[in-house]
């Protein structure tokens, strides 16, 4: 299948070599039973400041003004206050449904849209992983999943790849590599495109060229290319076994802090490790492990007393870092976020 190609080419990059750890003080973890409770804070101080936020971007900034939608404060915005709404946190309804109107009008493609490579694009993507990873939600539509899907098969390069930006506008880590779009391209194309073989399929093609453009690429070594090497091994069908060796690969990455870095040397932070407890989460490992409750304290201490998580800014070689930080820690605290509601007991979608 596939996935098992998939599997097989970045399973051989496993051995790449070892993750550096950086020395930092090892914290504590309380169990599980101890820690819920600071953590639910963290998510309720969080997702105050995350639906607010999103919602003067969009009063000001966003579609409501004409303005763009964003992978921040639109897809990540949505996704994070759709989980939140499921695992049974207080959420306006009207406030997500005003988020969600703006977003997808702007996000989602007409079946007819050209393949153009800057419409939508990466937040597009997030919409349907996020569809894939909470089936209750109702932001996104069948029909809406399908027409992303269409969207990604049309605006694939000729080499099984999709468009990367130049370094002067390539800001990591939603441009961290072109790998890592193709990765996130790939899972919105959605299993769909697994129909039978004997019937053309275009969304099955685009599959296909999206896994020889990977099994000729070396895997990234990044935490953002573990989490979306986990998001591709998750399927219903596969035994729990199987995710191991990917599962080990991000575990493997945790620092000493208990947090995981985007990259080797840099400090944990609330995007990398809000990414690793959520993929992790999804393919079922256990909250009350060590390793998560260790994570799960990490983001605690690390909150800051607004909800936020603060974020450093990169740039690809050649490029500058943003100066507007804003977008940045948006994101990092709506990933932070979305990694602790998926570590709180009882709080686990039960319908992955």
């Amino acid at each position: 299948m596939l996935q098992d190609m998939i599997a097989a080419v970045f399973l051989s990059g496993l051995a790449c070599g070892q993750e550096t750890r950086i020395d930092d003080p090892v914290r504590e973890a309380r169990p599980a039973t101890e820690a819920a409770p600071s953590a639910r804070k963290a998510v309720e101080r969080a997702l105050e400041f995350l639906e607010k936020d999103a919602l003067k971007w969009n009063d000001e900034k966003g579609p409501k003004k004409g303005g763009c939608a964003t992978c921040h404060h639109g897809a990540l915005a949505v996704w994070t206050l759709s989980e939140a709404k499921i695992q049974g946190f207080e959420v306006p309804a009207n406030h997500l449904a005003e988020l969600a109107k703006g977003n997808n009008g702007k996000l989602i493609p007409a079946h007819d849209q050209g393949p153009n490579t800057l419409r939508g694009h990466l937040a597009a993507a997030y919409l349907a992983l996020m569809a894939r990873t909470l089936p209750q939600q109702e932001i996104v539509s069948r029909d809406e999943l399908t027409r992303i899907s269409e969207y990604f098969a049309r605006s694939q390069e000729a080499d099984g790849s999709w468009y990367f930006p130049p370094a002067r506008v390539a800001r990591p880590p939603l441009f961290e590599s072109r790998e890592e779009v193709v990765l996130l391209c790939y899972l919105a194309l959605g299993p769909e495109a697994s129909a039978d073989p004997k019937t053309p399929s275009a969304l099955r093609e685009a599959r296909d060229k999206a896994v020889a453009w990977l099994s000729r690429t070396k895997p990234g070594d990044t935490t953002q290319s573990a989490v979306l090497r986990l998001f591709v091994e998750v399927r219903p069908d596969r035994p729990p076994e199987e995710l191991q060796p990917a599962i080990d690969q991000l575990m493997g990455r945790q620092n000493g802090d208990g947090g995981w870095s985007q990259l080797k040397g840099l400090s944990s932070d609330a995007y990398a490790t809000g990414q690793a407890l959520y993929a992790l989460g999804v393919a079922g490992v256990a909250r009350d492990r060590s390793e998560i409750q260790r994570a799960v304290s990490f983001l605690v201490a690390t909150q800051r007393p607004d909800g936020t998580w603060p974020m450093i800014p990169r740039a690809q070689p050649g490029g500058k870092p943003n100066k507007i930080n804003g977008p940045l820690d948006y994101l990092g605290s709506a990933w932070g976020t979305l990694g602790l509601m998926r570590s709180l007991p009882g709080q686990r979608d039960e319908g992955k």
